[in-house]
This record gives C-alpha cells, structure tokens and sequence, in this order.
C-alpha cells in the first residue's frame, strides 16, 4: 500500500544474532537472519531487500550471508571509525553494496571509536575532515564511477585482512591479485592491526588498487611466462571519472622483498604495490610478463 502511494525500495535493518544469543528468544529471531531469509522472501515480496545490522568483528562472514541473487547487499547500521572504512570498502569491493551507512555520525567520537565508555573523557572531535571516514569517503565519492562500471561487470574485489589472515589471494581478470599486511621491511614480522583494499581490472593487463596498510603483488594465472613485473606504477586521484597521475612510483616505493633471488624462486619479482597507513589511497598498475 506505501508502494501504490510513493514506489520506494523497502528494506529491512536486520538485528542479527549475538555472540551471547544462545537461543531465539535472547534475539529478535523472527526477523529476517539468514536462516530465515527465504520464508521472508516468500512471505514478504514487497521487501525488495533485506539487511544487516553489523557490529560484529566478523563483518565479512555476515555480508557474505546476506548477499545473494535475490538480496543486493546494503549495510543500513554499522561502525563509522577506521574500521567502519576498511568493511565499506569490503562490502562495496567484494560484495557489490550499494550502501553503506555508519550510525550515529552526528556523535563524533563514534568515528573514533565505537563505543567509548564515559571514563575515557576524551572529548568528541570538532574537526572531522582529516578522520578515517571523510577520508575514505572522500576516496570512494573519487572512484565511484569506475566502481560502478566494475560492479555490473564483475571486475572488482576487495579484501579486509587482520594478524588473524593476514594474506589473501583474489583471482581476478588474468591474474591472481595477492594481498598481504603491509610489513616493516626492517623488521617482516610488524604487521598493523587492520588492512584493507578494493581492486579494479580495467583491462588485460591494467589494475586500479586502493587501500591502506596493505602490499599486493600479482601472479599470472593464464599460460604464458611465469613472473608478472610492474611496467609502471602511478599514484594519482580520479577527477570527474577521469585518472589523474600525480606521481610515478619506482625504487623503494615499490620493493617489497630485497632478496630478489629468493623472490625469483617463488616466481616473483621483488617489487609490489604498497599502501602505508592514515587514510586510504588509489594506484594505478601496468603490468608486464617475463620467465
């Protein structure tokens, strides 16, 4: 009936199971979980989709659950800090999201932290500008078109790694795109706590990356010579969809492992791609082949 007045998407904001919820009952477990989805979409057709409220610490298991065919993924409640800038980035990246909303952003320090207890006394920030999620945003709002254009063709991925996995690997267009924590060259076994990136094919050989905290480095996975080598590298901005080279990247920017025979052995040539911390930013790659 709200349709036939106002033809608006409808969606649900899903309290999801707690880590304490042993049973239903300690939880709304009536509302659309993902043990239940199919009879809300059976009994509910003028939902057109249903969503996940996400506090959790394994965000990327309950946006995986609530992604299908019939289900486009929207986040309608979740963390606004620095976090909250690495799932965004997941959801949209790997999951195709067509939002995501972090709660409360009117209180200020919930985009520091995200539930900070009166004893901490730290007051809440006024200038909110050089903060994780402007600073992510601001990024995401430069490549929304090509994020776009990748998410109908099935061109991007994206990954949110911890100490607890630090490594990933995404097959994606002719290469396999490896992702690992970004580490202390001086010492390999500092790694940060939170690292995270989507990443774009724009062609056969071409990869938009950006991240924070994270090295990546790619594997062909097509016949033909072994080792992928970086033909250029350029950190830059997107500017009304178009790219925008600031500066190209060589040397010690770019070489993640000084023992380049060992490198070598593994079928890789020393040299990678390498986001450093504070706020997320963009690379663009060509790549070339050799054995």
């Amino acid at each position: 009936m709200g349709k036939a007045e106002y033809p608006l998407p409808v969606f649900t904001n899903t309290w999801i199971v707690q880590p304490e919820d042993h049973g239903p009952g300690d939880y709304p477990s009536g509302g659309p979980e993902p043990l239940t989805l199919d009879i809300w979409k059976a009994g509910a057709p003028s939902i057109d989709f249903n969503a996940p409220d996400v506090y959790l610490p394994n965000f990327t298991d309950w946006v995986g659950w609530f992604h299908r065919p019939n289900n486009p993924l929207f986040v309608p409640e979740s963390r606004g800090d620095a976090i909250g800038v690495a799932n965004a980035f997941f959801a949209i990246g790997q999951h195709a999201a067509i939002g995501y909303s972090p709660f409360g952003i009117d209180d200020t320090i919930r985009l520091v932290a995200l539930r900070p207890g009166p004893e901490t006394g730290a007051p809440a920030p006024r200038e909110v500008d050089n903060l994780p999620l402007p600073k992510g945003y601001a990024l995401l709002r430069q490549m929304a078109p090509l994020i776009l254009d990748a998410q109908a063709k099935g061109t991007i991925a994206a990954v949110l790694l911890t100490p607890e996995m630090p490594k990933q690997v995404v097959p994606l267009g002719d290469y396999a795109v490896n992702f690992e924590l970004r580490r202390n060259r001086r010492n390999p076994a500092q790694v940060p706590t939170l690292g995270y990136a989507l990443v774009v094919a724009a062609g056969p050989d071409e990869y938009f990356v950006a991240g924070t905290d994270i090295q990546v480095t790619f594997t062909p996975r097509t016949p033909g010579p072994e080792i992928a080598g970086l033909a250029t590298v350029e950190a830059g901005r997107f500017a009304n969809g178009r790219w925008i080279p600031n500066r190209q990247l060589s040397g010690d920017d770019i070489l993640l492992d000084y023992d380049l025979a060992g490198a070598a052995a593994r079928n890789q040539s020393g040299s990678g791609l390498r986001f450093d911390p504070n706020e997320p930013t963009v690379q663009r790659v060509r790549l070339y082949r050799y054995r």
